[in-house]
């Protein structure tokens, strides 16, 4: 039983904590993270494992396990968002218009916590580990392609990831064998009439009508195009035209989302807009040009994996799900899962606020501190699991 990792790791509760609290005081976005990577590196120092800094702009570290064992690898995202955070904590970001409103800040300071762990518990490791801490995960196309690229995933036989989730107690875990997360693909149309006086619209060729008749179409197309089998999401996000009451523009614009959680549902989607963009077009006179970008690919967890993943949660907690419903948000994690057979994880990190406000990417998200220890316990079980 791995119960007695859930007490050693309740033990470091005081460091790991303190790791996520600076973290977060300090966010960093994108794929340029100097002060996060030197406190990751710092953390490192003196546990005994082989770092290599820029790995593909990320940091590799290695644990060596028994002689000729196999090697496995865990990974943290280190970035945070572009927002404000309105939390009112007393560690909150002091960085204008960047907070960890996802939870990379406790991804990496638990990453770091089962790293102190396993290199204190050497001679009882199952496998080699490798440690990855890769930035950019917020933006396409994602740091982990770039990580993959240079060859973090080199010599490893698994690969696993958390992933903290609101509205789940703490000490929840769920995942689920296949596709756990969607394929987060990115559109953008443009619609190009003819602008004139708003008095006079049989003289113009209004590309706001154009829109709107092709935002309602967009609507129909998981209904009517996707199969009921399928699970499929596409949300038009932004609408802009004109600039005055009494001007038809000559252009409007949309933006939005389509998730999927199969290639084939994806591309299926995208010819349908594509059809009917051009089908508008056609019928009300504009141009219509779609700028669609594919996303991440599918997290589609592997089956063995996942297996021995719930087998390992379920000795340190008795809250696991090893059959959730799938989610429509995306995670470049899907680059390892390319490559490498593994398993990404949904970990319980408290309630979301009464008014439903609190979820991941939103101003107040804030996590249940005592499910720091949880999600240790877990990513260095993987490493001592010998099933």
């Amino acid at each position: 039983m791995k119960r007695y990792l859930l007490n050693q790791s309740r033990g470091m509760l005081d460091h790991v904590r303190a790791i996520r609290r600076e973290l977060h005081r300090h966010p960093e976005v994108g794929a340029e993270l100097p002060r996060t990577r030197a406190l990751v590196l710092r953390e490192l120092a003196g546990l005994g494992i082989a770092l290599r800094d820029d790995v593909g702009g990320g940091i590799v570290a290695d644990l060596d396990g028994p002689a000729g064992s196999h090697r496995i690898a865990l990974r943290a995202d280190m970035d945070a968002l572009p927002m404000q955070e309105e939390t009112g904590l007393e560690f909150a970001s002091e960085t204008p218009g960047q907070a960890h409103m996802c939870g990379h800040d406790a991804h990496m300071a638990m990453l770091l916590g089962a790293a102190r762990l396993l290199a204190q518990s050497r001679d009882n490791l199952a496998c080699g580990v490798r440690f990855l801490f890769q930035p950019n995960e917020e933006n396409q196309p994602g740091g982990a392609r770039f990580m993959v690229e240079a060859g973090c995933l080199d010599g490893v036989s698994e690969v696993f990831g958390l992933h903290v989730w609101p509205g789940r107690p703490t000490g929840w875990f769920g995942t689920r064998p296949g596709p756990l997360m969607a394929r987060p693909d990115s559109f953008s149309i443009t619609l190009t009439g003819r602008g004139g006086h708003a008095s006079a619209p049989h003289q113009c060729v209004d590309p706001i009508l154009a829109g709107c008749h092709l935002v309602t179409q967009l609507n129909g197309i998981v209904s009517r195009r996707v199969p009921p089998g399928e699970r499929a999401v596409l949300t038009v996000a932004r609408f802009e035209a004109g600039t005055c009451y009494n001007i038809i523009p000559d252009t409007a614009f949309l933006q939005g989302t389509v998730r999927s959680l199969s290639e084939e549902v994806g591309n299926l989607v995208r010819r349908a807009m594509q059809d009917m963009a051009d089908a508008v077009a056609a019928g009300m006179g504009v141009r219509a040009e779609l700028n669609y970008v594919k996303g991440f690919p599918v997290v589609a967890n592997d089956p063995s994996s996942t297996r021995r993943a719930v087998a390992v949660l379920r000795e340190i907690s008795d809250m696991v799900e090893g059959n959730v419903e799938p989610v429509m948000a995306g995670e470049d994690f899907s680059h390892y899962l390319n490559r490498v057979p593994g398993c990404f994880i949904f970990m319980g990190c408290g309630a979301c606020a009464a008014d439903g406000r609190g979820g991941l990417h939103n101003a107040c998200f804030c996590l249940d501190e005592d499910c720091l220890p949880w999600g240790v316990a877990a990513l260095a079980g993987l490493a001592l699991d010998r099933g």
